[in-house]
């Protein structure tokens, strides 16, 4: 998501101060890194990082302009995502905010404005398919669509950036072979769902996002999938005002017989804000 700042200026000075300055939690994650997210030299397509994959050895981060960058041991690559025709996305149709890997080759990005999932060959950014959009899909606003997406075990979930309202739980949109179903989870506080990914422990692991003058903050909270339902909501994580950046992507992994999870940033394409990679260790059971 491209994020707004008109309006932001007439909060009052003294809750940015407040909220700025208010401390974050880690029940359940260490910190380890924060390092610069760097694309190929020269390449001013890199940025705007909303969406994030960890497969082996490679890296995927989507951008918000229809890009599909993949960095291993061998260097980065990157594919434009096409249309039907085989042409690059027109500027109305590439606003590209989650991504999961759903098979070898495959991976599926959900988009906001035209809101829709797609399934794309990650080497080439070639169309396979639209995934059929169930009608609830055109209620959503046209900046605050499908942000987060995650896919396991034959599973699809999807879930808007906003509620509707500020005490309604969020949709999650759920795609298996019966087709599309709905179920919700929690909406606690002003945090709003920015990234998604199901981890190595089969649990579905939600990144949240804030904003204010101070910078932004950033919750995690991790759910069981039980009986077609997200359950035994936990909060991880919870950082303060502007203690990293614009985090929009997350990927949770094994490695080294460690629990991880990795945030990319958007950086929304400007010199003053950072595309970081941003890693913690999970501690908790």
């Amino acid at each position: 998501m491209r994020w707004c700042f008109a309006g932001a200026v007439g909060l009052a000075l003294a809750a940015v101060g407040l909220w700025y300055w208010s401390s974050g939690s880690a029940q359940g994650v260490e910190f380890v890194s924060k390092i610069p997210a760097i694309g190929p030299e020269g390449d001013t397509h890199f940025g705007g990082l909303s969406g994030y994959e960890v497969d082996s050895d490679t890296r995927y981060f989507l951008t918000d302009r229809g890009r599909l960058f993949a960095a291993s041991h061998n260097g980065v690559t990157s594919v434009v995502l096409q249309d039907k025709g085989g042409k690059p996305l027109a500027p109305k149709l590439r606003d590209s905010e989650g991504l999961t890997i759903v098979s070898e080759g495959v991976v599926a990005v959900s988009f906001e404005g035209e809101h829709r999932i797609a399934l794309y060959e990650s080497d080439s950014g070639v169309l396979l398919s639209d995934l059929p959009s169930p009608s609830a899909f055109s209620a959503l606003q046209g900046n605050s669509g499908l942000e987060a997406l995650a896919g396991g075990g034959g599973l699809l979930l999807a879930i808007p950036e906003r509620s509707g309202a500020s005490t309604a739980p969020f949709p999650v949109f759920v795609l298996d072979h019966r087709g599309w179903t709905n179920v919700s989870i929690p909406r606690h506080g002003a945090f709003l769902p920015v990234g998604a990914d199901f981890g190595p422990d089969g649990r579905f692991y939600l990144l949240e996002r804030d904003y204010l003058l101070g910078g932004f903050r950033s919750r995690i909270r991790r759910f069981d999938w039980i009986d077609s339902e997200l359950t035994n909501e936990e909060t991880l994580l919870k950082t303060r005002f502007g203690a990293h950046g614009n985090l929009e992507g997350i990927a949770v992994f094994g490695e080294g017989g460690e629990r991880v999870v990795e945030m990319v940033s958007d950086n929304n394409f400007l010199p003053v804000q950072a595309s970081e990679i941003v890693r913690y260790r999970i501690v908790s059971p």
